[in-house]
């Protein structure tokens, strides 16, 4: 193969990735674009249910205690991790704030995630796959919210604790850490003023539905942020690739017309040595 045929290849080659990137870099704007648009949903639901809670805290017995019972069990840490590649440090990033002591649960989701942990000899007690698309965050905050009370049932735990991404800016994030449970009374603080509100449930199970949904609430908040911010970190990592694609492919295509007049060039003085070696002939 000739070096511009060599160049030519290369330069359908790096095309065809850069059509590649691009789609990877349109199917993360779509997805930060979308996830963005429900993110002000979500906390507004999460704010709401966090009220309901405060007030609905009011119509307990005063002699009853709201304060968590303690717990000798191991402590669960969940992680919304990334769901595939190209995003960067983001997983990383994540995982280095999770690293579990012996006696933590981890619980992560993403399949990326996961591979890491497998790779830093992580043994996850659950694991499943972080939301693809904005639709499927609910499902996610569901099943992990079921993983995590199943396991206070059959092992006890002391509590648990969430580690996600916060969205910082167009492409950076936040690596955020809170506990979840055993749920704070003493963080809660109803809007507004006046009296408790009606209730038709008892104020001890009232209560105790508000604090699952609350629960469900903040992880599903967590959830999409962390989708925001995964896709952010990838639509960057593919904005970056597609410069430098662009840089190549300039480098690339300066190089097959310097090859190309070359070969012109060696074509024309074959042909003029054919021809003065022609008349030199007796």
């Amino acid at each position: 193969m000739s070096a511009l045929a060599e160049t030519q290849a290369r330069i359908a080659s790096i095309t065809k990735l850069r059509t590649v990137v691009g789609a990877m870099r349109g199917m993360a704007a779509a997805n930060v674009q979308q996830a963005h648009q429900a993110l002000e949903g979500y906390r507004a639901y999460a704010s709401v249910v966090g009220d309901g809670l405060a007030r609905a805290a009011q119509l307990m017995d005063p002699r009853t205690s709201l304060s968590p019972s303690r717990r000798t069990g191991p402590l669960a840490r969940v992680v919304f991790s990334a769901e595939h590649g190209f995003a960067g440090a983001f997983a990383p990033r994540l995982l280095d704030a999770a690293a579990p002591a012996a006696d933590e649960r981890l619980f992560v989701l993403g399949s990326r995630g996961i591979a890491l942990c497998e790779q830093r000899g992580w043994r996850p007690v659950w694991s499943a796959p972080m939301a693809s698309h904005p639709a499927g965050v609910p499902a996610t905050a569901r099943g992990v919210a079921e993983a995590l009370y199943a396991r206070f049932v059959d092992e006890g735990l002391s509590g648990a604790e969430v580690v996600w991404a916060r969205p910082a800016g167009s492409a950076d994030f936040t690596v955020e850490r809170r506990t979840l449970l055993p749920f704070d009374f003493s963080s809660l603080r109803p809007s507004g003023s006046g009296s408790p509100p009606l209730a038709n449930l008892d104020p001890a199970r009232l209560v105790e539905r508000l604090v699952g949904e609350h629960v469900f609430a903040e992880l599903a908040l967590d959830a999409l942020e962390s989708f925001v911010s995964e896709n952010a970190a990838r639509l960057a990592t593919m904005e970056s690739a597609r410069v430098n694609i662009d840089d190549k492919l300039r480098i690339l295509s300066a190089q097959e017309r310097s090859q190309r007049q070359d070969e012109i060039t060696a074509e024309v003085q074959d042909v003029v040595a054919g021809a003065l070696a022609s008349q030199a002939a007796p």
